[in-house]
């Protein structure tokens, strides 16, 4: 379990949302100059079996090519939940080659305190 203090992030406002399939990377940019305060890059039920590995790609490259933040925007990715195999590639690819463009990571379906502190110990 961590305990790790980090700097406060500057306040945004979170007035609405916008979840985008990490599968349809066409859709980042309508996302990005969206009037939407947050967008997650969802991998999670938004994609099919077999795009997911794909949508990992595609959502580590809209991360690094888009400038969420300059445009307002807080930027989450929704991993997939913590009893499927895709879990760990997603936290583990996406924070090694992504993590300084996001700003939150979506733990979906948390069932218990275990499974914050599960990704919270990989971060």
């Amino acid at each position: 379990m961590s305990h790790t203090r980090y700097a406060p992030a500057r306040q945004r406002l979170q007035r609405s949302e916008l979840a985008v399939p990490g599968s349809n990377p066409a859709l980042f940019a309508k996302a990005a100059a969206s009037d939407v305060d947050y967008v997650f890059l969802d991998l999670e039920d938004a994609v099919a079996p077999g795009d997911k590995e794909q949508a990992r790609r595609n959502v580590i490259e809209g991360l690094r090519d888009i400038d969420w933040r300059g445009l307002g925007k807080t930027i989450s990715v929704r991993i997939n939940g913590i009893d499927t195999h895709y879990m760990y590639r997603d936290v583990v690819d996406v924070v090694e080659q992504a993590g300084e463009h996001l700003d939150t990571i979506l733990i979906p379906k948390v069932g218990v305190a275990a499974d914050v502190y599960m990704v919270d110990a990989m971060v």
